[in-house]
């Protein structure tokens, strides 16, 4: 079966318009927590002026810390520099989310270094995660392509593969961060990564922006990928990646999984809750269920 990485409360957040309460994402994160995902991503540990949506970063740890329901459930933080890594390991928060962009233009915009700088800064964190006992998902961001720069280069995000795991990461995620990946990339890039790593260490975090996201992930499936992000509601985007609209629902790669006999024992009615929920504090309508996406072909 595949395993869901529930990413509604992070990357669901951090472009959106409307800024949610602490309160109002406590809730939330409890319905999605009942919908049983693998690990459930919260927050991100940058300044509050870049992110407002997740300013209360904090705070929210600082609630999250004794509730009951967060048993046996890792709870994901986004981490960019050392100052990041500080505040994590005083969150209580069992995981971190690193990112290095591939393609040199977004690696500037999204952490304000180049890839050769990302690469030497998270190697620190890395360095400094290991020693504390913290895993780390590693995120190549743009690893397929962008709209203002095309294809990302195959030999980077290899190159980036390797310096990845050579920092011991638990997971690499292959990200197409603006929805812009073919099945040919995919096809390629993940073969060339499962050469160099095994499939449990192998994720995919695809944006739907232009309709392709349940394609790719379906091709990732047959090559043997089985973690794959995903957020209630298609909710989501990068604010230093424009376009960057919509990750992957999560009711649609769940219908997927079960097409493909591959349905993680998630809870759905709760999933609808939460996307419900979304969609009153967004104030638009979010897609349940199956309703979350396309069939792939």
């Amino acid at each position: 079966m595949i395993r869901v990485h529930e990413v509604a409360a992070r990357d669901g957040l951090q472009n959106e318009k409307t800024v949610l309460s602490t309160e109002t994402k406590l809730e939330l994160l409890e319905l999605l927590a009942a919908s049983r995902p693998d690990s459930l991503e919260i927050t991100s540990f940058v300044r509050p002026d870049l992110v407002p949506q997740l300013a209360d970063a904090k705070e929210l740890c600082r609630r999250l810390r004794d509730v009951p329901w967060r048993k046996d459930l890792p709870l994901v933080g986004l981490v960019m520099n050392m100052r990041g890594y500080e505040s994590f390991r005083e969150s209580g928060l069992d995981a971190i989310t690193a990112v290095i962009g591939a393609h040199e233009g977004f690696s500037k915009a999204n952490s304000g270094m180049t890839i050769e700088k990302a690469v030497a800064v998270n190697q620190e964190i890395a360095a400094a995660a290991k020693a504390d006992g913290f895993p780390i998902r590693m995120y190549l961001s743009m690893a397929f392509g962008s709209p203002q720069d095309g294809d990302t280069d195959l030999l980077t995000v290899l190159d980036l593969v390797a310096a990845s795991m050579d920092m011991g990461v638990e997971r690499v995620l292959l990200s197409d961060t603006v929805g812009v990946g073919r099945v040919d990339q995919v096809e390629t890039l993940v073969h060339a990564a499962l050469d160099m790593m095994s499939a449990e260490q192998v994720g995919m975090h695809m944006h739907d922006t232009y309709g392709r996201a349940l394609e790719n992930c379906s091709l990732g499936m047959d090559l043997g990928v089985r973690m794959f992000d995903a957020s209630a509601g298609g909710t989501g985007g990068c604010p230093f990646a424009p376009g960057a609209a919509g990750n992957l629902a999560t009711g649609a790669l769940l219908a997927l999984a079960r097409e493909r006999g591959l349905a993680p024992d998630m809870d759905g009615a709760a999933l609808d809750s939460a996307t419900k929920l979304l969609s009153v504090q967004l104030g638009r309508t979010l897609a349940m269920g199956e309703a979350a996406g396309p069939t792939a072909k």
